[in-house]
């Protein structure tokens, strides 16, 4: 993986844990799609990320397994 590569996927990760723990804060769910959305999400990933908040997934929760579902590779 080439620096910039490794950039962007920790800038991508780092911007949709940021909104994921904004959630926590204030819950707004259009909101956090939005965000999710801007932030390089697809509208597919928006959907299954939302459902695992509405969960009750913590946000080390949600991040591991979209890390596995490789939404950051």
């Amino acid at each position: 993986m080439s620096t910039t590569e490794l950039m962007l996927r920790t800038s991508l990760e780092g911007r949709v844990k940021r909104t994921l723990q904004t959630y926590f804060r204030r819950p707004n769910d259009v909101l956090i799609k939005e965000s999710l959305g801007a932030n390089g999400l697809s509208p597919e990933q928006v959907e299954v990320t939302m459902d695992l908040l509405t969960k009750g997934y913590t946000v080390a929760e949600i991040l591991e397994q979209l890390r596995e579902k490789g939404y950051f590779a």
